[in-house]
């Protein structure tokens, strides 16, 4: 129906203006292709992709870098509604606005990616891509609206530890918009004896492959295996020798590390202490154990004296002995939180009245991650698809100096045939 109707406005458009000769005809045929892009930009990932099959024009744009950036700003800038995974031995999705009616299901992702993504954890995700975890440290990209994976190359020898079981092995998963690359970043914190500090290496995903970078100095010792992205950089909350807390940051375009300031807590522990993204900020969790839980946000990032305090979640209400309780969103009204609680239940919670009403889910795992994602276009093939270098395969190789090795035959020939005598 609609290419209908942009060939029917095309059409008119035509007739009226030919006779004012090929150059209006070319400006109108630029402003219907602008006309396609603008509408196409505002349908979700789902129908976009079975537009891809309408024609090779329009399967270009869709696939075009230009055009996945302008829908990933406007499903971000629109709100436009977000997809639901929740992680576990087999991954699942559940859709968004029945979580308001406090009863859906979570339902399976189907084969391939079922096999392939099972037991894996999640590193981290941004503009819709996910960064994943085996027991084997493997590392994929995985787009769940696009129903692509990717395994990603292996990392150097020395950072191939597995995640989890000890605080040894870090990872984390952001972008890089001034070079507009994905990254990958590795850490393995030494041993209580060793002063050289933490190893880091790179991953680009413009590049395909890992660079080593300088240690991090000795005096931080990391809280937490998964870096939070946000503002550019991945957080962790460290320790210094002196054991006082603070935010480790680092930065993906510049490849380096700062501190970020803290919020004045009233708790100096640092086990008490977890910072998560809620509300499109960097959030810090203060734990006052079986009393309440503070959620504090930085609302202008990289400003200390941006921080404040969004609310309090009073544990009794919540459960009675709940380890941990992470925010994920605010209800349409911002009276309620839907909060995710020892990785066991998911529970709406009134800031008002202090209660909280637990979100009935069939066929939910019994210990799980739930993350909230945008739905994007971004591929896993990034590098691919954006045009980044790739190593050709050896038959274009072969084929291509073939071809130059006629051309330079050909040219001796020629030079030899053509040359006059004065």
């Amino acid at each position: 129906m609609m290419s209908k109707l942009i060939s029917c406005h095309s059409d008119r458009n035509t007739s009226s203006f030919a006779s004012d000769g090929p150059r209006l005809q070319k400006l109108n045929v630029r402003t219907t292709e602008h006309l396609i892009a603008e509408i196409l930009c505002r349908l979700p990932v789902k129908i976009l992709l079975r537009f891809r099959c309408v024609s090779k024009p329009w399967c270009s744009l869709i696939d075009s870098p230009r055009f996945v950036k302008a829908h990933l700003k406007r499903s971000i800038e629109c709100k436009t509604k977000p997809g639901i995974i929740i992680k576990s031995f087999v991954s699942s999705s559940v859709d968004f606005d029945s979580l308001h009616n406090n009863a859906t299901t979570a339902v399976e992702i189907d084969e391939p990616l079922r096999t392939l993504l099972y037991a894996t954890g999640d590193v981290g995700s941004c503009n819709g891509l996910h960064c994943l975890y085996n027991l084997e440290t493997d590392l994929f990209l995985w787009n769940p609206a696009m129903r692509k994976c990717r395994k990603l190359p292996t990392a150097p020898a020395e950072f191939l530890r597995p995640f989890e079981f000890d605080q040894s092995s870090l990872c984390g998963f952001g972008y890089d918009a001034g070079n507009d690359d994905y990254k990958v970043l590795r850490i393995v914190q030494p041993d209580v004896h060793d002063l050289c500090g933490s190893k880091a290496t790179i991953y680009s995903l413009k590049t395909n492959s890992w660079k080593r970078l300088q240690n991090i100095s000795g005096h931080f010792i990391f809280r937490g295996a998964w870096g939070i992205f946000m503002g550019g950089a991945l957080h962790w909350i460290t320790v210094t020798p002196q054991g006082s807390p603070s935010i480790l940051a680092f930065d993906l375009g510049v490849e380096n590390y700062r501190e970020v300031p803290l919020p004045r807590l009233q708790n100096k522990i640092v086990k008490d202490m977890n910072i998560v993204i809620f509300a499109e900020s960097l959030c810090m969790l203060e734990y006052f154990p079986l009393i309440r839980i503070d959620v504090w946000a930085m609302k202008d990032y990289g400003v200390g004296n941006s921080w404040c305090k969004l609310f309090s979640v009073e544990q009794p209400k919540v459960t009675r002995c709940c380890m941990s309780i992470r925010p994920i969103f605010y209800s349409k009204s911002r009276e309620d939180v839907l909060l995710e609680v020892d990785s066991k239940e998911v529970v709406w919670y009134n800031l008002k009245r202090k209660r909280a009403k637990t979100v009935n889910i069939a066929n939910l795992p019994e210990i799980f991650d739930l993350e909230v994602y945008p739905e994007s276009l971004v591929s896993p093939d990034y590098n691919i698809s954006c045009g980044g270098p790739q190593l050709p395969s050896q038959p274009q190789e072969k084929k291509k100096q073939q071809q130059q090795q006629q051309r330079n035959k050909r040219d001796r020939f020629l030079s030899k045939g053509f040359k006059l005598v004065l």
